[in-house]
């Protein structure tokens, strides 16, 4: 891994950037923040193509809004508008989590209660699953556990919790998307409500989120729907169901669509106490096993104090929200177009450049041109899970299709120059990336293209379809 500085990124990306000539932020004053990450995310749009919106907050007050590139990523030359709507995938967990502390607050339900308390039909072999382990990602219900949809949940159900934990429930973290869907059902049966109807009643309304809503909702009028544009499937809506309907696939782990404004009027709502509590708050930003709270990952912000974070990623669309609560900051990153990479360089470096500090991301190694070239394609398991690699001119963007939610990372070297699934590293001080998981490339007795991943003990091998 190489650790470098804003002009240095040009310099590992000259395939395509020349040098970008100049450093930000470097003891800035805040009342020059706001121009910089302008002119970072500006950058970064005409040096690497992203395209979205940025929110930039701090002690309340919006320092910096952002609007690049068209709101039809596909095709079309109409611009984005910082009022545009974008599906932000999972970061719709964090609005789950906070429906269910809700209900916890009010004696609905406890965090301890067993699932089953809730919902019938839970096999005996995961009786011992809490609401808080589904919460925190600690079920032991392996994240390859993925197959289940459609609108039956005595049918999907099984599916979901298919071989039981792994382990005791409670002593290690795997994020599993289906577990957040699991929580949408208890948030149903406990309040008498549909989930969607549920949140736009106690979150949306409370929030002021007037622009809010769901994948296959209609648009608020005259709204401006961006349009995402994918590396492993065709172009879709902000407001098109990404898999076929919002059935329990996807429902309560992603689906949100909404702006950086609401998002910010949703903040605002949070930091106020109009949705939770003081005490549900500190449970919901405590770390727990893998540095993940209750439907936040809590990591140290650049000056060192604790900051709450979620990422989504879906065909068509990325997001990133951190929030800040020492200097009552936060940043909102939404894009069209499902290339990661792009939106995690804009994320890291508005995040340093609001605190003040010099632009410094870590960057896995690229692999050679004759690798990356090789690997990209579409391959499949016998799960009918898709792994797609795709074409860039920096890090090739790598997706797992777990039947609905998507995996999002990058084809790396690590320092042996051995080729590895990279993910966001949120606990270094230095955002970057950290290696995930091996991937082993062969060839099978028919000249079949295999790919092989380690996940969490599994080995899940892939063969090229296309």
């Amino acid at each position: 891994m190489q650790k470098l500085n804003f002009t240095a990124i040009g310099m590992l990306l000259v395939i395509t950037v020349s040098c970008w000539g100049h450093a930000y932020g470097q003891d800035l004053p805040l009342a020059d923040r706001g121009q910089a990450i302008q002119d970072y995310v500006a950058n970064i749009h005409q040096k690497l193509g992203f395209s979205g919106v940025v929110l930039a907050m701090w002690e309340g007050e919006i320092v910096a809004t952002v609007a690049v590139g068209p709101v039809d990523a596909g095709a079309g030359n109409d611009p984005l508008i910082k009022r545009s709507l974008f599906e932000i995938a999972s970061c719709t967990k964090p609005f789950t989590a906070i429906a269910i502390l809700q209900l916890a607050e009010q004696g609905k339900l406890s965090l301890d209660d067993p699932i089953d308390k809730h919902l019938p039909g839970v096999p005996k072999h995961s009786k011992a699953i809490t609401i808080r382990h589904l919460l925190g990602h600690t079920s032991g219900i392996p994240g390859t556990n993925s197959e289940g949809a459609g609108d039956d949940f005595a049918k999907v159900l099984p599916k979901f919790l298919a071989g039981g934990p792994q382990g005791q429930p409670g002593r290690k973290f795997e994020y599993w998307n289906q577990g957040y869907s699991i929580l949408s059902e208890v948030i149903a049966r406990v309040s008498g409500m549909p989930y969607t109807d549920y949140i736009r009643k106690n979150i949306f309304e409370k929030s002021k989120m007037k622009n809010s809503c769901f994948t296959g909702d209609p648009p608020p009028g005259g709204a401006s729907v961006a349009v995402g544009a994918s590396s492993f499937g065709a172009a879709r809506s902000a407001l098109e169901h990404p898999y076929g309907s919002y059935g329990y696939q996807y429902r309560g782990m992603g689906g949100l669509v909404t702006n950086i404004e609401d998002l910010w009027y949703w903040d605002r709502a949070l930091q106020s106490g109009r949705l939770l509590n003081k005490n549900s708050i500190r449970a919901m930003t405590t770390a727990g096993q893998g540095g993940y709270g209750l439907g936040w990952y809590v990591a140290a912000d650049p000056a060192g104090k604790p900051s709450h974070r979620h990422s989504g990623s879906v065909r068509g669309f990325v997001a990133e929200i951190r929030r800040y609560p020492s200097v009552d900051g936060a940043i909102f990153v939404l894009s069209n177009q499902d290339d990661g990479l792009p939106l995690s360089l804009v994320s890291d470096g508005v995040e340093q450049l609001l605190f003040g500090q010099p632009v410094e991301v870590k960057l896995p190694q690229r692999p050679s041109p004759a690798l990356a070239d090789a690997a990209v394609g579409t391959y499949q398991d016998a799960k009918k899970r898709t792994l797609f690699i795709g074409k860039s001119n920096s890090l090739p963007p790598v997706s797992i299709n777990w039947h609905g939610p998507v995996t999002a990372g990058y084809l790396g070297l690590d320092d042996e120059g051995k080729p590895q699934l990279y993910m966001r590293d949120y606990s270094s001080k230095v955002p970057g990336f950290k290696a995930d998981a091996p991937l082993v490339f062969s060839k099978g007795e028919k000249e079949k293209d295999f790919v092989s991943l380690l996940i969490s003990g599994n080995e899940l091998k892939f063969s090229r379809r296309k």
